[in-house]
């Protein structure tokens, strides 16, 4: 009963349509903002604050999405990086493994030849998450996601992070320190 009002309360705004969505290509920065930005810190009345280091671009209006950024394009994709944030609702007393769960099956229907490298859990300033890494085909070639998900005061955190196969060795630990700075700020 819980997992399907999980299910129903998730369906307006699914949480993993995000993975597919963040392959396509967006417009590349101008070489001014590239030069102007050093490094930021987002942070989100929603309760969390992100780190990007320099190259890193913010994106504007991205759908279902509280923060996103770019890189440059690798190969025909960008590196995007991406958060999102959902309230839930509390009489639905959704734990971290209903999400775990429920989102394993929708990963699933959604990226096309799947091939899951790990689940790790580990600890977003103090609370239980999930760091899955898995590999599948986006529009436009084969990528690598990394996302991290967790649960804190009946609000689910999403962060992906998708790198297109290929990346250079710098883009990907730029990658992980960005994953890493990802912190909930008690909101």
């Amino acid at each position: 009963m819980k997992r399907a009002l999980l299910t129903l309360a998730l369906l307006a705004a699914p949480a993993l349509t995000g993975a597919a969505a963040q392959t396509a290509p967006a417009a590349a920065p101008t070489t001014a903002e590239q030069r102007t930005i050093e490094a930021i810190t987002a942070r989100s009345d929603r309760g969390f604050s992100l780190r990007v280091p320099a190259g890193w671009t913010p994106l504007k209006n991205v759908p279902d999405t509280d923060v996103a950024f770019a890189f440059k394009t690798v190969g025909a994709l960008r590196p995007t990086v991406t958060v999102r944030t959902q309230d839930v609702e509390p009489s639905i007393k959704a734990t971290l493994a209903d999400f775990r769960d429920l989102f394993a099956g929708q990963l699933v229907k959604e990226v096309p030849k799947l091939k899951m490298l790990g689940e790790k859990t580990i600890r977003v300033s103090g609370t239980p998450a999930i760091l899955w890494t898995y590999t599948g085909d986006g529009e436009g070639g084969g990528v690598r996601w990394s996302q991290v998900f967790t649960v804190k005061n009946n609000r689910l955190y999403t962060v992906t992070l998708m790198i297109p196969n290929g990346a250079p060795a710098e883009l990907i630990e730029s990658g992980r320190e960005i994953l890493n700075s990802f912190a909930l700020t008690g909101k």
